[in-house]
C-alpha cells in the first residue's frame, strides 16, 4: 500500500515521502486485531463497551483504507470510468435510500420518508453536482438515526461504503486542480484517522482488555501480541511445523499441508516439516492429508504479520 504525504508552502506544493514502513506495519497490526477480536466475538460481547470501542475502532481503520485507496487512484490514474463510478454510487445511494424509507414508514416519520424517496432511476439521471448533493442528503439522513436503523441492515460501514462511493465520484468529475486539493484532503483525513485509532486502542480496548485477563487469559494474551507492531521486512508471515505419526511418534512423509479457504500449501519432508510462507494475518486452518492416515484439520491458528507461527500435528494411520 502505497500512501503519499503533501504540506504546502507559499506558492509551492511539495511533495513528501511515501507512508512508513511504520505506518504501513501499524495498519497491519490494526488488521489483525480486528480480524481476532471479530473472530472471538463471544468473548468481547461480554464486554457491551468493548465491543462498542471495537465497532468504532473498526469503522476508523476502514476509514483509513478508504481514503488510502483514493488517494492512491488519484496518484497513478488508476480509476474507473465515470460511468461505473455513477452506477456504483447511484446503487449505493439507491439501497441506503430504500432501507432508510422503509424504516420511515414504521417510524411513522413523513419528514425522514420524503427526504429519502428517491427511486433508483432517479439518481442516474442526476448531473454530478446534484447527484453528490442528492447522495449526501441520503448519508446525512442514515447518519442521523443510526441507531434506529440497526435492525434494517444499516450499520456505519453501510455508511462509509457510500461515503467511499461519494469522494471517489467526486474526484473523478473534478479539474486537475481539485484533484490536488482532494489528494491533500485524503492525506489529512489520513493522519486524522490514525491519530483516532491509536487513542480508541491505547486509551479504551487496551484498557478494556484487562478485564478479561481473569475470565479469558487466552484470549488476553493473544490479543497483547496482536498489538506488536512488526517491520514485515523483518521476518516472513508463515506457518510452520511438523507432522509425526501418532502411533510412534515417527515424521511423516508426503503429507500435503494446505490453508483451508487457500491456495498455499506444502508437502512434508523426510523429517515431517512442512512451512507455508507469505499468508495472511488473521485466524486461520489448517488441513493434513496424508495416504494411510486420517485427515486432520487444525482451527483457530492466529498467524501475525511477520512472524513463524508453529503448528505441529500428530495424524493417526488407518486400516488397510
Amino acid at each position: 500500500m502505497l500512501f503519499y504525504f503533501y504540506m504546502r508552502k507559499p506558492n509551492l506544493l511539495i511533495k513528501t515521502l511515501p507512508m512508513t514502513t511504520r505506518n504501513e506495519s501499524k495498519l497491519n497490526m490494526y488488521d489483525a486485531v480486528i480480524s481476532f477480536c471479530n473472530n472471538n466475538a463471544s468473548v468481547t460481547a461480554s464486554i457491551p463497551a468493548f465491543q462498542s470501542a471495537l465497532t468504532n475502532f473498526q469503522s476508523t481503520v476502514a476509514g483509513i483504507h478508504s481514503n488510502a485507496q483514493l488517494e492512491a487512484n488519484i496518484i497513478t490514474g488508476h480509476t474507473a470510468s465515470k460511468a461505473d463510478l455513477k452506477q456504483t454510487l447511484a446503487t449505493a445511494a439507491a439501497n441506503l435510500a430504500a432501507l432508510v424509507y422503509a424504516y420511515a414508514i414504521d417510524a411513522k416519520d413523513s419528514v425522514l420518508r420524503e427526504r429519502v424517496n428517491i427511486v433508483p432511476s432517479e439518481f442516474k439521471k442526476f448531473k454530478d453536482e446534484m447527484l453528490i448533493a442528492a447522495c449526501s442528503n441520503i448519508r446525512d439522513a442514515a447518519n442521523a438515526n443510526i441507531a434506529e436503523l440497526a435492525p434494517y441492515g444499516i450499520t456505519a460501514s453501510s455508511i462509509t461504503d457510500l461515503q467511499t462511493a461519494i469522494d471517489a465520484y467526486a474526484a473523478k468529475i473534478s479539474s486537475p486542480r481539485n484533484a490536488v486539493s482532494q489528494r491533500a484532503s485524503y492525506s489529512k483525513a489520513i493522519t486524522a484517522l490514525f491519530k483516532q485509532a491509536d487513542g480508541i486502542l491505547k486509551k479504551q480496548l487496551d484498557k478494556m482488555a484487562l478485564n478479561f485477563q481473569a475470565a479469558n487469559i487466552d484470549f488476553y494474551n493473544t490479543y497483547k501480541s496482536n498489538r506488536t507492531i512488526i517491520d514485515p521486512g523483518t521476518s516472513a508471515t508463515s506457518i510452520a511445523g511438523t507432522v509425526t505419526n501418532s502411533d510412534n511418534g515417527q515424521p511423516v512423509a508426503g503429507a500435503h499441508v494446505q490453508l483451508v479457504g487457500n491456495g498455499h500449501a506444502d508437502v512434508t519432508d523426510a523429517q515431517g516439516n512442512y512451512i507455508l510462507k507469505s499468508i495472511e494475518i488473521g485466524t486461520q486452518q489448517v488441513k493434513i492429508t496424508c495416504a494411510g492416515f486420517a485427515d486432520d484439520t487444525i482451527s483457530n491458528i492466529i498467524v501475525k504479520l511477520g512472524k513463524t507461527t508453529t503448528v505441529s500435528a500428530a495424524i493417526s494411520p488407518v486400516a488397510a
